[in-house]
Formats: structure tokens, sequence, C-alpha cells
């Protein structure tokens, strides 16, 4: 294994693991023909197996000591293309990308972040698989009443089709972190017609905006109370519901009943 002076400001934590490696790209349903966008390169261990398994990849590694070794692969793989640059600062149209695979290994910090930055662009995927710490896996892929079901799960499951189809353990990475860690899969879907997708991430924030409150304590000053009891009863939900009680469908089905409301 090649030496790296392996940087804790970035969460540097590389996976050398072939067979490991192979099965994650496996679980982002990686195909010859695919364009994989990867967010994250590190020491290029997995940017090796999506090159060997697809036809191009477009690579991100903010860490330009990296360079030499990520560049030693265009050697071996005409089909990598590296950017050493922030992907929080990358313009997504510029790449041109069209029902491209996004596979990224990101640290816990700015993994919510780049999230909701793919999500602006979410026509260009068809599909996203993200290894990041299991806790954060499980907020996002948490059903409605689990304790870590919140406003990451409703928006994300609102547009996306969430699962877990891996747990990588802490041993499996070098340094080794202090948590395993989980891949997490998302699918686009059309299940909601959801009006204004905008305004609906404004409204699951403000309905989780006090989360040991009721629904309608949380959005009494932005709705008028009577028209939120009518929208809860409509549903089947009883004027103490909490948001986390509620599903994704029906956060959807309420907020567009409030929009065309107040209209």
């Amino acid at each position: 294994m090649e030496k790296f002076n392996f940087k804790k400001n970035l969460g540097q934590n590389f996976i050398f693991d072939k067979n490991l490696l192979r099965a994650i790209a496996r679980a982002g349903d990686v195909e010859k023909s695919d364009t994989v966008l990867e967010i994250g390169a590190g020491a290029g261990t997995l940017t090796e197996v999506l090159a060997e398994m697809s036809d191009r990849v477009i690579s991100f590694e903010i860490d330009e000591n990296l360079r030499g070794t990520l560049e030693e692969l265009n050697t071996k793989h005409k089909n990598i293309e590296f950017h050493f640059q922030d992907f929080m600062k990358v313009n997504i149209d510029s790449l041109n990308l069209v029902s491209a695979r996004v596979i990224a290994n990101i640290p816990y910090y700015i993994t919510t972040p780049i999230v909701f930055k793919l999500i602006d662009h979410i026509e260009k995927f068809k599909s996203i698989l993200i290894l990041v710490q299991k806790e954060v896996a499980e907020r996002f892929a948490s059903n409605c009443g689990g304790k870590e079901y919140g406003i990451t799960s409703v928006i994300l499951q609102s547009i996306f089709d969430v699962s877990i189809p891996r747990v990588v353990k802490k041993e499996c990475f070098t340094p080794s972190p202090k948590v395993d860690s989980a891949l997490v899969k998302m699918i686009p879907h059309n299940k909601y017609k959801i009006s204004n997708f905008e305004d609906f991430k404004s409204f699951v924030h403000l309905c989780f905006s006090m989360r040991r409150k009721t629904l309608i304590n949380n959005l009494k000053n932005n709705f008028d109370k009577e028209s939120v009891i009518k929208a809860l009863e409509k549903y089947g939900y009883l004027q103490t519901v909490r948001p986390e009680e509620i599903s994704v469908e029906n956060f959807i089905n309420i907020f567009n009943d409030l929009k065309n409301q107040n209209k």
C-alpha cells in the first residue's frame, strides 16, 4: 500500500480492499455504458474500479497533494477525467451530464450540502450512491415514526427511493474512523406531485422546527390553524400529531392542500 499523508480536516479515510470496492460499484448499478461522477477520489482505489466497469469517470478531489497518485491512473485508464477542486464550487451544468451515476465517499461534515447540491440537478442522474457515516445513512433512509426520521428523510424520500444496501465496518478503512459507515442508494422517482419543491423544503423545515411540538404548533404562525386542522383530518391525523408521525406522502398532501388554500 502506498504511503499517504492522511488529512483529518478533510475526513480522509480510504478503502484498499479490491473486493469491497467492486461491491460498492455493483451496489451503484455501474454498467459499461455509464458515465460516473465520483466525488472524493481519495487514493483513487474506487476510481480505478469505476474506470474498469464504466465508459467514463469524472472524478473530483479537493486535495492537490493526491494529484500525482491520481494522475498515474490516467496512464492505465484513459477514460478518467480528474478535477482537482472543491465540488461545492463546481457548476454541474458545465459537466454536460446525461443520465449519469453518482458514486461518492464523502466525509460527514460535507455530506448534506453535497446531497442537496445534487438534488438541484436531479434530472441529470439516474442513481446516487454515497458512502457516509452509518448514523447519517440511517437518517436519510429512516421511515415515518423512527427516531432518525426528520427533515432530511422527508425531503430525500419525496423525490428518491432511498435504501441502505450495505454497512461498511470501520475496520475496512485506512485510517480506521471511530464509527461504521454505510452505503446510501438514492434512485429518483416521480411518485408524488409536489406543487413547488423549494417551497416544500421550506415547509418541511418549518414542520420540524420544534420537534417536540405538535405539527399545528409549528405551523400556526405561517398557516391558518383551521386550515391545518382540516388538512390533518383529511389524512386521518389527530390535532395532537407530531411531525415525525406523518408519512412522506402525507407531508406532500398536506403541503399541497395548504398551498392551494392560500391561493
